[in-house]
């Protein structure tokens, strides 16, 4: 196994494994002047595989699921601006790498930034504990039939590949800041980021937002916005008994 070196560009092409158990493979880094231009390219995976490999043998990319890019910005005079750059405006901006590790302090720090100017009073009634969601593959046979008797709807499995109930999907569309898209879902519960990619789950999932808050089946989406995910019902025009 060999180590990969940092560049200028950032850290390198790693293999790196996910809380969940995954692999990922990447990145590339690539200057771009399209501001919305965040696919993948031949090109680009061509370069991610040889170099991975070098890392760890033998990499299963027959069995990749996807792939993923994203754009982040640049800037020309350093990195990690952190400073209030207009009036009761404050920049994060220029977060290269490590960023992620970067992120809890660089958020203690803005949080002070907004108390030094704003001098708000503390919220006491602030819960800083957030209840997690319930994976069913982490329990025992008798805990997940005791979850079952208090709430049959985690008896019922919605996603396969992640082993994702009604339940946790329901629970997820309850929150205070509820899931209303399928990667809304994605995000919380992970239905949908199996090897299927949601081509199994995802219309019981958009059934189970529809009916959770209200929405219409055909106005769920899978990012918000306009991204629809169906244009109408099949034999729609048809009248009863043709």
């Amino acid at each position: 196994m060999n180590c990969q070196q940092p560049t200028a560009a950032g850290k390198g092409i790693l293999v790196t494994p996910t809380a969940h158990g995954n692999l990922l493979a990447g990145p590339t880094a690539d200057f771009i002047e399209d501001k919305d231009g965040v696919c993948t390219t031949a090109q680009g995976l061509d370069h991610v595989r040889p170099m991975a490999s070098k890392t760890i043998d033998h990499l299963p990319f027959s069995q990749v699921i996807t792939s993923f890019a994203g754009l982040r910005a640049v800037p020309e005079g350093g990195d990690f601006i952190i400073a209030e750059n207009a009036p009761g405006f404050i920049d994060a901006a220029g977060i290269e790498s490590p960023g992620l590790t970067s992120a809890p302090a660089i958020g203690e720090m803005v949080a002070q930034m907004i108390v030094d100017r704003l001098h708000p009073g503390e919220n006491t009634a602030y819960v800083p504990q957030r209840r997690g969601f319930v994976k069913v593959d982490d329990l025992s046979p008798a805990e997940w039939n005791a979850l079952i008797a208090e709430d049959p709807a985690y008896g019922r499995m919605v996603c396969r590949c992640e082993k994702v109930t009604e339940g946790s999907i329901r629970d997820a569309c309850r929150r205070s800041v509820p899931a209303r898209s399928l990667d809304g879902v994605k995000r919380r519960v992970r239905a949908g980021m199996g090897r299927c990619q949601s081509g199994f789950c995802s219309p019981k999932t958009m059934e189970i937002i529809s009916q959770e808050l209200n929405i219409p089946f055909e106005d769920i989406t899978k990012s918000g916005g306009r991204s629809k995910l169906i244009t109408g019902w099949d034999k729609e025009d048809l009248q009863d008994g043709e």
